[in-house]
């Protein structure tokens, strides 16, 4: 409803209370750190000896990051409506639980570490192990030194390589060849030669492909396939003691999302300490403070020895923006984030934005049977899952867009499409019921759309009124009362006289008064008369801006339509098997698959164009961005939340 009023805070306090203070104020989340960076004078950076300190706060946080995802596999599954970790940080350092996690988080690291290269062992020895497999009726030592006179070699030719040819080659050198294995994919075999022929020989086999062999293994084959089996067993067994030690540390997860969040936090205010000015001994803090929670704040201060000041924010400052809106309108302020947040001390739209968000959403998503699954689905998410803020928004928001839906869809007679009339015709035979039964309050879009047109563009008429009705009430409340009377009531009058013609022949003398009324006052700043009557003139181009926003929300009519069609078509697909077994067994599988990704292709395309239609054809007519959203110095919180 609107931006709350903050306070900028100073504070004067000891240097040896800052650490207290800071974390004080951090679990207060009320105060935003914003540090002046002018007018400093003697002023000069506190604590210049944080740097190594923070770094190493972020090698931690890291490595305990790493150790949590770790054990995420190991550990109980937590879902969407696990809660967070009550947790209170002092008592966390007192029972010795910090020195604990950060053992576990070195242990967890190391096994991380120790498993890796197991795993690397176990896959260098498996391609060992296929490799000896190959050899395995080679009875002679793998590495044969051979003789003086005589040595072994072994290798491999391409399969279907024939032996008598290798002999013919190698023959006159005085070599032997001997098959170990053919499997018509690859030949091996071993070669006994004549040490004063080696060069000989080798160059004859490498003529047909002959690629050498090496094993480091001193024995024979079965022996060596023996050893490296027990090598993969020792390698494997101690995988399992690894994983089995990390399920015992994951039972212990809790206290490691403890200990990430406090190294979080640690590292958060020793940010905000770096951030500081003094002297030697004082530290000066600079921030800002709601209005609403100025009191909380200082009560707080008030139990040091410090001195403060509360003042309102001077000319040419830019205070954090906090939204101030009731529950419902407070689901629909990440919308209005996505495009942006009001500048400080101009007027918060979420609360009218809401409900155009919501009437809009439900026409353009007209079904009862869509609508109920977003009240269910969302509503039903928040009272079962318990979400963080984040998230109940979210789920909040559509579920809130899902009974407009429901509205929708009973003043338009969509029930998940027109399944009520598909099943009566092609289920229940009853011939013309797609024609003789009307479900709809007002019209049904398919057979009238220009009816349903008509009412898309009239409540875009009715958005943009009800946006530049908010800009005349923030230039009445800046006290620019000749600007709002002159720019927007004289544009009503010319809008409500154009749309009168239509309807009663006077209707055009209405819209000549309002032409003439911004034609006087258009040029008003102008100092010439010609000017001002030519700017005055001029400004009658506008009407073709405003027509243009207007038309667009015959997107309304689009996605209403395409949202319909798409129902109608999964209906009939799904009803096309008749009153049988087989039919009625089709129609569920094909209703629930159609209709389910129906809801999700238009559910996304409906979000997309609401939202357009606020951020520009509404937010454009007053809208002053800008702002920056508060951030108060708090806690990590993202696995647990103060005890």
């Amino acid at each position: 409803m609107s931006v709350s009023k903050m306070k900028k805070l100073t504070v004067l306090a000891h240097k040896r209370d800052t650490d207290a203070l800071l974390s004080r104020l951090m679990r207060l989340r009320a105060m935003e750190l914003r540090q002046e960076s002018e007018d400093q004078g003697e002023l000069s950076p506190v604590f210049t000896d944080l740097q190594g300190k923070r770094a190493e706060l972020e090698r931690k946080i890291q490595t305990a990051d790493s150790a949590l995802s770790a054990l995420r596999k190991y550990g109980k599954k937590k879902g969407l409506s696990s809660q967070p970790i009550q947790f209170d940080m002092d008592a966390f350092g007192k029972a010795g639980s910090h020195k604990r996690a950060e053992e576990y988080t070195a242990e967890v690291m190391a096994l991380g570490g120790e498993k890796s290269k197991c795993a690397g062992e176990l896959a260098a020895l498996q391609t060992k192990l296929s490799a000896l497999e190959a050899w395995a009726d080679y009875d002679l030592p793998l590495e044969c030194p051979g003789t003086d006179k005589a040595g072994i070699v072994l290798g491999s030719f391409p399969g279907g390589t024939p032996l008598s040819k290798i002999d013919e080659a190698v023959a006159q050198d005085g070599a032997y060849v001997e098959t170990v294995k053919d499997d018509g994919t690859t030949m091996l075999v071993s070669v006994t030669y004549l040490t004063a022929n080696e060069a000989e020989v080798m160059r004859g086999l490498a003529g047909l492909g002959f690629v050498k062999v090496t094993f480091e293994d001193k024995g024979t084959a079965k022996e060596a396939i023996a050893q490296t089996k027990g090598a993969v067993r020792r390698a494997e067994a101690r995988v399992e003691e690894i994983e089995k030690r990390l399920g015992e540390i994951a039972q212990d997860t809790d206290l490691l999302e403890c200990y990430y969040d406090l190294l979080v936090t640690e590292a958060r205010r020793a940010e905000a300490k770096m951030q500081l000015l003094g002297t030697e001994s004082c530290t000066v803090i600079c921030g800002w403070v709601p209005e609403d929670r100025q009191e909380r704040v200082e009560a707080l201060l008030s139990k040091f020895e410090c001195a403060f000041e509360m003042t309102d924010p001077d000319e040419g400052d830019e205070p954090p923006v906090l939204l101030k809106n009731n529950p419902i309108s407070r689901s629909f302020e990440w919308v209005m984030g996505m495009y942006a947040y009001p500048k400080y001390g101009t007027y918060d739209p979420t609360v009218i934005m809401s409900l155009f968000y919501v009437i809009i959403f439900g026409l353009m998503f007209a079904d009862v049977g869509y609508g109920a699954i977003l009240v269910v689905a969302c509503f039903g998410g928040i009272l079962l899952l318990n979400p963080r803020e984040g998230m109940r928004n979210f789920l909040a928001m559509f579920g809130y867009c899902g009974i407009f839906c429901i509205i929708g869809g009973i003043l338009f007679g969509a029930y998940f499409g027109n399944i009520p009339q598909a099943f009566m015709e092609n289920m229940m035979g009853i011939e013309g019921a797609t024609a003789n039964v009307n479900l709809a309050v007002i019209l049904d879009p398919i057979q009238n759309p220009m009816g349903f047109l008509i009412i898309s563009l009239g409540t875009g008429a009715v958005h943009m009124v009800a946006g530049m009705a908010v800009q005349f009430c923030v230039l009445c409340k800046k006290g620019q009362w000749v600007d709002a009377i002159c720019d927007i009531p004289t544009w009503w009058l010319f809008f409500a006289g154009l749309g009168l013609t239509f309807l009663f022949p006077w209707g055009k003398y209405v819209a000549i008064c309002g032409a003439l009324s911004l034609i006087v006052t258009q040029g008003r700043h102008e100092k010439s008369f010609i000017m001002k009557i030519f700017k005055g003139v001029g400004s009658l181009y506008g009407t073709i801006n405003y027509a243009a926003d207007l038309l667009s929300y015959s997107r309304i009519l689009a996605l209403g339509l395409a949202a319909s069609v798409i129902g109608q078509v999964v209906n009939t697909m799904s009803t096309m098997g008749g009153p049988s077994v087989v039919g009625f067994i089709m129609m569920v599988l094909i209703f629930t698959v159609g209709h389910l990704l129906n809801l999700a292709i238009n559910v996304l395309g409906t979000f997309v164009h609401t939202s357009r239609l606020q951020y520009i054809e509404f937010f454009g007519k007053f809208f002053e961005d800008g702002g920056v959203p508060f951030a108060p110095l708090k806690p990590s919180d993202k696995y647990t939340t103060d005890k």
